[in-house]
């Protein structure tokens, strides 16, 4: 993993990174598996420039995201950092972590939307978001990662475990996708 020092989360040049990137978020269109989003309108994000409009629900969990943090650092006792990353084979690839350790061995990604609580009340981690925690332990190459649902007062942590098979997968149509993109040329959904 290489961390790309002095980005801030958030930021015009985040962004613009984000752009020349597949990053952990993309995991799930890439995979087929977004509800929200094709390949294609992914693909015009990368080549284009159009950009996804933050709706309410986004605002809302980007404004929690801070004391989602504080809170899963209270409940795990440590303390965990935000952290942009690409990795050291494909640096095409990239992940936004939403907190890692000093020791970049433990991670936590972070979700304060209210379906998301709601599927973590009942033991579950959508797909979509599977994708996404699959790419993450992918690019820092550990073998879990925390998944913290947070309500905007307490919170649910789910501990998921690397799965192989499935990131051997991902990666592969990450390098497709990326190749669609290089080449300009419209990936099939």
């Amino acid at each position: 993993m290489f961390i790309v020092e002095g980005l801030e989360q958030g930021s015009p040049e985040w962004h613009k990174f984000r752009r020349n990137h597949v990053g952990a978020s993309d995991a799930s269109t890439i995979m087929g598996i977004n509800p929200w989003r094709t390949k294609k309108e992914l693909w015009e994000e990368k080549t284009l420039g159009f950009t996804q409009p933050m709706n309410a629900n986004m605002r809302r969990g980007q404004l929690m995201e801070k004391s989602a943090l504080e809170n899963y650092q209270a409940l795990k006792n440590c303390l965990m950092t935000p952290l942009v990353a690409e990795d050291v084979v494909y640096p095409f690839l990239s992940a936004s972590f939403d907190g890692i350790s000093a020791d970049r061995k433990s991670i936590v990604e972070i979700k304060c939307g209210k379906a998301s609580y709601t599927v973590a009340w009942i033991g579950d981690v959508p797909d979509y978001y599977y994708a996404q925690l699959q790419h993450q332990m992918y690019i820092a190459d550990v073998e879990e990662i925390d998944y913290f649902a947070y309500n905007g007062k307490k919170g649910i942590l789910i501990n998921i475990i690397r799965d192989e098979k499935f990131i051997t997968e991902m990666i592969e149509k990450e390098i497709e996708f990326w190749h669609c993109v290089t080449q300009f040329t419209p990936p099939k959904d």
